[in-house]
């Protein structure tokens, strides 16, 4: 008899385990004392922005945005490819399963949400329409939302609605709820507005009722969580079981001309490519830059926009080591007439060009809008130059070991 609780839950600990191994190689200490240092930084730049706030933005608006993005929380069934043969005949028994995926889901996003309610309240305290009865009711909205949202989801989904639509109605109604709670006229329009939650929900089951799992939708939501799980881990150490699509950007093939295809060239153009080609790495890359520059503008002060633009610049040369795995390792290098150290001597190559590239584009954002403390700059090519001979050394290692 298939217990199905217990299935979810040897699951669900086997996730957190492996999320756990991986929690040990990128907490380590140089990085939580790094982490630390911008935490301390943003705070004091967040104290700084609440003693003088200005004008003309709608914080509520902005605090709403934020918040509903929090609600709207990914059921993780932790379901595999498998599952659609072997627990077909016991879905009529998959309802306590899904009852604990729910549970565990809720608790995991109602801790963010709390979290990030507990540092947006003061934001909402330095405004004008600041009411202790307005902010309960939007965490009790916020709370019952998260939990209403996933059951609407596993539901939708079964009706075999898109995540994109079941995203957009779950955010549009959220965002609803709390703005026109948090709103100085809006309190009890706010608590109407998240009563279509329930009633939507309502609706939606019963259409779904008579429904069979849609197991092929739900693995693949559930292979995507996965895969983003792992791209999160990923920029920080190497991950088992990453997948990366490609696809081919002809306007960067200018990138790919700058050195003849020979033994001392070859390998780094394979990671030159493998990288402008990546659907995943190479966004991840343009994400954080972007992301950073955008830190650096918003904090209004030269050392602690330091700390950010060096935070990136090591973020993304460690980032960037998973291309020696994905190209190094396979068995086509070791078959080619091509010596075993040009591997890593090309990989040298495109890192350094790639951290050199970054770290230029991140110190020409940080001289635009900080001309005068131009000198921090130095501070970037010093961590990427030792960020770049940690991570070579590393691999060094591992290579000599390999060969071991």
């Amino acid at each position: 008899m298939l217990n199905a609780r217990s299935l979810y839950q040897r699951r669900a600990t086997v996730n957190s385990r492996e999320v756990a191994r991986y929690s040990k190689f990128i907490f380590n200490g140089h990085f939580i004392i790094f982490l630390s240092i911008v935490f301390g930084a943003l705070m004091l730049q967040y104290s700084q922005l609440l003693k003088a706030l200005p004008e003309g933005i709608n914080y509520p608006l902005i605090i709403s945005m934020i918040l509903a993005l929090a609600a709207v929380a990914p059921l993780r069934t932790y379901f595999r490819e498998a599952d659609q043969v072997f627990l077909l005949p016991y879905e009529r028994q998959l309802d306590s399963y899904i009852q604990r995926s729910i549970i565990e889901s809720s608790v995991r996003r109602i801790i963010i949400f709390t979290a990030l309610f507990v540092v947006l309240l003061p934001l909402y305290h330095a405004g004008d329409t600041f009411s202790v009865q307005r902010a309960v009711t939007v965490y009790v909205i916020g709370v019952a939302g998260i939990v209403a949202g996933l059951v609407f989801r596993f539901h939708a989904m079964k009706i075999e609605l898109s995540n994109v639509s079941i995203f957009i109605v779950l955010f549009v109604i959220l965002l609803s709820s709390f703005y026109t709670t948090l709103d100085a006229k809006g309190l009890w329009s706010g608590i109407s507005t998240i009563v279509m939650l329930p009633g939507l929900l309502l609706l939606v089951r019963n259409i779904a009722t008579k429904r069979v799992y849609p197991w092929q939708s739900l693995i693949e939501y559930e292979q995507e969580l996965t895969q983003r799980q792992y791209k999160i881990i990923n920029m920080f150490t190497d991950v088992k079981g990453l997948k990366d699509n490609v696809r081919r950007r002809s306007y960067l093939d200018i990138l790919l001309n700058d050195k003849p295809y020979n033994h001392d060239g070859m390998f780094l153009f394979l990671f030159k490519r493998n990288f402008l080609r990546s659907k995943d790495a190479f966004w991840i890359i343009i994400r954080l830059v972007i992301i950073g520059g955008l830190i650096i503008w918003f904090v209004h002060q030269p050392i602690i926009a330091a700390v950010m633009g060096v935070f990136i610049v090591y973020i993304v040369v460690l980032q960037s080591s998973q291309f020696y795995k994905q190209q190094a390792y396979q068995l086509w290098p070791q078959v080619w007439p091509v010596a075993e150290n040009k591997v890593i001597e090309g990989f040298q190559k495109f890192l350094w060009q790639l951290s050199v590239g970054v770290t230029l584009l991140v110190s020409l954002i940080f001289i635009l809008i900080y001309p005068a403390s131009f000198y921090y700059i130095f501070v970037f090519f010093a961590v990427m130059w030792w960020t770049n001979r940690q991570v070579m050394a590393k691999l060094k290692r591992k290579m000599t070991l390999l060969k071991d």
